[in-house]
């Protein structure tokens, strides 16, 4: 233990004094040249210019004996920890250390007193209003002529500020910032952890992946606040279950990720259950009450996957399934990977048409049932394989999911449309309107309405040639004022709106009285079952519909003249199908126009 210091003291032979302390190389130098009374000025000199060095520096010195006892200390040490000089001298300077950060103290020590090597290690210092500030403590050894230690000379530096700001950069690298959990990379380091940590042992890891159902609609219609509203209540209701062992993260957008140790299959459906109860509890946001569902994949360590990796792919496809089916909880199963490159496969072969431009319309014509004349056509989405012959868009269904994709075929389509409508125009003939399939991902880009009266304007030809067929998940996750606004801005320059396989889904008499719709097209599902008397009333119900809006309905599908003949009697406008033609080339467009089909 050490003890006050006495400048008189003589330890082991030798004087530790302020002289040491404050410079004593130069009295040595001082000794050789200069008369003891000069001597002494240059010493007060010298103290004076060490005591205001000692003053301006935020390095608060202090001398310590060989075994780590404090002997003196600045003065400022004294006033920034509250603590008096006896309080500091000897080993009792420790309780003004951080209880966890005692042992670390105490461990340096041991091994400098051993090695004799300067120390250096940050601690937490208890301040005088009893708050503790992070401080590093470096020393070095004053030794005796033997090698032997005499002091400690060290300083005490508050890095309290900089080691926020440092931990603060560390917090953001390992964390989302608006949610404050784990993000996508310190998420996939702590689950590969833990399956390192289970590896060998009879633990099960459950992996769930979790995509907030209609979050892009709300952050429409609600804006982001409302959206980064929700994703915080999301984040704070996944921390409940993100206790202990297991970890909760936000992986990106709204998808977040959440693993959890289980014991059997049984326990893991029930805390599942049970977060899902949690997520889809209502949540106030902006003074409104909001119910947002949830779809769930889970897939199971070491069942599923063997590595990180490997188990967040089952995790996502069955998290793609859960999306499928319309939210929900869905476990991973073996079929799914099957699946899953069947789709991969539908989107390489996409790719792989855009990329060597085979893309290229069919057009299937529109009859009027009174009158037999070609009155329109629809442009069809067809590729021609040199090898394999001419193919239908039922090889690719996946790329009218995915957004890049769809925009991009509905590009080329409309391009090479476009150039055939400007020959047909040029050689004079009356091929009424073409209807042109548009992907429901087109309606959510900003500037779709002005790209597409550009392209019409820059291809020669009129708006008014045009038709756009749309479904029902047009509708779906966007504003209506928007939507209102782009199909009225088409139907001013020309173009007609046509909402296509109504009937089948949601689509409603809602949308009829709140859109535009010029034309209703009857599935040919219904066509096809016409004979069944369900199926043959709602036919009927969709053209006096028709008839009362002031709306042309037609039917797809038609095959066979009973079917012409009884949409007609019901008041159907136009029909297409087998019974008419097959979808054609462009170049066999000319010969249908001069036709009149018998109906």
């Amino acid at each position: 233990m050490g003890r006050p210091y006495d400048q008189d003291e003589w330890l082991e032979g030798e004087q530790i004094s302020p002289l040491a302390f404050a410079g004593e190389r130069n009295a040595i130098v001082l000794t050789d040249r200069f008369s003891s009374g000069t001597i002494q000025q240059a010493l007060q000199i010298s103290e004076e210019r060490y005591r205001y060095t000692v003053a301006l520096s935020p390095l608060i010195p202090w001398i310590a004996d060989a075994g780590g006892g404090v002997m003196d200390i600045d003065v400022r040490g004294l006033e920034r920890t509250g603590l008096s000089y006896e309080q500091c001298m000897g080993w009792n300077f420790l309780s003004a250390i951080h209880a966890s950060d005692r042992p670390l103290v105490k461990a340096a020590w041991e091994e400098a007193r051993l090695t004799g090597q300067p120390l250096d290690y940050e601690m937490r210092l208890r301040q005088h209003d009893g708050s503790f500030r992070w401080q590093r403590c470096r020393a070095a050894p004053r030794r005796r002529a033997d090698g032997g230690i005499l002091c400690w000379y060290g300083t005490i530096e508050d890095i309290d500020d900089r080691k926020m700001a440092d931990e603060a950069v560390r917090w953001s690298a390992d964390h989302d910032d608006l949610t404050g959990l784990w993000n996508r990379r310190a998420f996939m380091d702590g689950l590969r952890k833990a399956l390192a940590g289970a590896e060998g042992s009879d633990v099960e890891i459950a992996l769930l992946l979790i995509d907030l159902d209609g979050f892009k609609s709300l952050n429409d219609r609600h804006g982001h606040d409302a959206g980064d509203g929700l994703l915080k209540a999301t984040a704070r209701r996944l921390e409940k279950f993100g206790a202990g062992d297991a970890l909760a993260g936000r992986l990106g957008g709204d998808e977040f990720a959440l693993f959890i140790y289980t014991a059997d299959r049984q326990q893991l459906e029930a805390t599942v259950g049970e977060l899902r109860e949690v997520l889809t509890a209502p949540c106030s946001l902006n003074g409104q009450a909001h119910i947002c569902r949830a779809s769930i994949g889970v897939a199971l360590y070491p069942a599923h996957g063997k590595d990180a990796d490997g188990l967040y792919k089952c995790a996502d496809l069955a998290l793609y399934e859960a999306k499928e089916a319309g939210g929900g909880v869905r476990y991973f199963k073996s079929e799914m990977r099957a699946d899953q490159q069947v789709h991969m496969s539908e989107l390489s072969i996409a790719r792989h048409v855009l990329d060597h431009d085979q893309v290229q319309p069919f057009y299937q014509p529109k009859v009027d049932l009174r009158s037999g004349a070609v009155v329109g056509f629809e442009a069809l989405l067809r590729w021609n394989d040199h090898i394999y012959g001419v193919h239908t868009p039922a090889m690719i269904p996946a790329a009218f999911e995915d957004a890049e994709l769809a925009i991009a075929l509905d590009q080329r389509i409309f391009e090479r449309v476009a150039a055939d409508i400007a020959s047909w125009r040029k050689a004079g003939l009356a091929f009424g309107r073409i209807a042109i399939n548009i992907a429901a991902v087109q309606f959510g880009q900003p500037d779709f309405a002005d790209r597409l009266l550009d392209q019409v304007a820059c291809a020669g030809i009129e708006p008014s040639s045009l038709e756009l067929e749309i479904t029902e998940s047009v509708f779906f996750g966007r504003a209506v004022r928007k939507i209102l606004g782009i199909f009225e801005r088409l139907r001013a320059a020309g173009m007609t709106i046509a909402l296509d396989d109504f009937g089948t889904g949601y689509a409603s008499l809602i949308h009829l009285k709140q859109f535009p719709i010029d034309v209703l097209k009857i599935d040919c599902s219904f066509v096809r079952a016409l004979k069944d008397s369900t199926n043959a009333a709602i036919v009927q119900t969709v053209t006096d519909l028709g008839k009362r809006l002031g709306i042309t309905t037609v039917a797809e599908g038609v095959e066979t003249e009973a079917q012409a003949a009884q949409l007609r009697r019901k008041g159907c406008n136009l029909a297409q199908g087998y019974l008419f033609s097959p979808a054609i080339s462009a170049d066999q467009v000319p010969a249908v126009l001069a036709k009149r089909y018998p109906v």
